[in-house]
């Protein structure tokens, strides 16, 4: 499958683009001095083009993924004896 070219809006000499690539989730960056590079990551794409003129050689660096991902974060309230209490403690708001 061939993408098209991204529509360039703005027109300049100092103009940076960062376009999606349709079904999947990459990103392409095209520097105002004619570098491009694709990436995972927007913050990586921008730190990239921000850069110029001393782009890295390949396009931004992937994020370092660590090997064991650290436990997601509690919920607030999980017990249904805690939400059936505050919703009767609750004061009614007339219509």
């Amino acid at each position: 499958m061939t993408l098209p070219p991204p529509r360039e809006v703005l027109g300049g000499e100092r103009v940076l683009r960062v376009n999606w690539l349709p079904g999947s989730d990459r990103l392409r960056g095209l520097c105002h001095c004619g570098a491009e590079a694709e990436a995972d990551d927007p913050i990586a794409m921008w730190e990239w083009l921000l850069a110029h003129p001393d782009h890295p050689a390949g396009g931004p660096g992937e994020p370092v993924v660590p090997d064991v991902l650290p436990p997601p974060p509690a919920h607030l309230v999980s017990d249904p004896a805690v939400l059936r209490a505050r919703e009767r403690s609750r004061t009614p708001v007339p219509a």
